[in-house]
């Protein structure tokens, strides 16, 4: 009995700091900038309670393990976040407190099983619990890059070809961008209007686009820039070079539809196999099986 109030007490437990953690580090809520006061002292009494006393907090935990991490991982999850297009969501101080807090959470809620029940296999959910709990943000994190990557490589043969249009009606480059940027919206479109923010702020083209390739992983992007840094190097037509590029990206991504198409049949095999054989199988052998136990033979 007493064990299963531990247990019942350590969930509870672990149920009130998620809900903590996810109002204090989802929370973006504030007072509007059209009503905000001008007093130092009415702006921080306007805001919530939760915020006023988990701010500082969450801060100095933020910054002790800012100091903590190498650099080096800083800047891997600095990377992971500009991929993911989550830059204005999270920072790497964010992402590092809530990869320390769940895993702590799952390690409270392995060690409470532990010591309800001391056995092996609690011991090992309870390390599995950890490193899943740590490891969670960066699954959610890469697989939110996967997918914006995807979605770029799809998104890119359509934009090159509503810039080439826009391009031989008589339109600069950097106009039929901007134009591209305003008619769509995605992550490509996102990321073109970043471009032309960086060369409106007097970076040049080519550190524009180097820009760019550090913030994405998809190599028909990095296909294109590379072949238009050498057009405009070289003093070729963009025209034609949009042309040319919007036709090889329609053709690869023609090319992924088919390989993926052809995927489907292998990843049929297990389902069938596991699920659907053996079910058929009971349908067809089971009567049978049933009248050859019933007549005695």
């Amino acid at each position: 009995m007493g064990a299963t109030i531990t247990l019942w007490l350590g969930a509870g437990a672990v149920v009130a700091c998620v809900m903590m953690l996810g109002s204090a580090l989802l929370s973006n809520t504030g007072p509007s900038a059209a009503a905000a006061p001008t007093d130092l002292r009415q702006v921080v009494l306007r805001q919530r309670a939760r915020k006023r006393l988990l701010g500082p907090v969450m801060g100095r935990f933020a910054d002790a393990l800012h100091s903590l991490t190498p650099s080096g991982a800083l800047e891997r999850l600095d990377h992971k976040i500009d991929v993911a297009g989550a830059r204005a969501n999270w920072t790497v101080d964010r992402l590092i407190g809530t990869k320390v807090l769940v895993g702590g959470l799952a390690a409270l809620f392995g060690v409470v099983r532990v010591l309800n029940s001391p056995t092996f296999g609690t011991i090992l959910m309870a390390v599995m619990l950890t490193a899943g709990g740590f490891g969670l943000p960066d699954f959610l994190l890469s697989r939110r890059a996967d997918d914006r990557q995807r979605q770029i490589d799809l998104e890119l043969p359509d934009m090159l070809d509503q810039m080439v249009v826009s391009v031989e009606a008589g339109l600069g480059f950097e106009a039929a961008m901007s134009r591209v940027a305003k008619q769509n919206d995605g992550a490509l479109p996102h990321e073109i209007a970043r471009v032309l923010q960086d060369i409106r702020f007097g970076m040049s083209r080519r550190d524009s686009f180097a820009k760019l390739l550090k913030r994405t992983e998809s190599q028909d992007l990095k296909q294109f820039v590379n072949a238009l840094t050498q057009a405009e190097r070289l003093g070729m037509p963009l025209a034609d070079v949009l042309r040319v590029q919007a036709e090889e990206m329609r053709k690869k991504r023609k090319m992924r539809a088919e390989e993926m198409a052809l995927k489907i049949p292998v990843k049929l095999v297990f389902p069938l196999l596991l699920c659907i054989m053996p079910a058929l199988f009971v349908v067809i052998i089971g009567p049978a099986i049933l009248r050859v136990s019933s007549s005695g033979l």
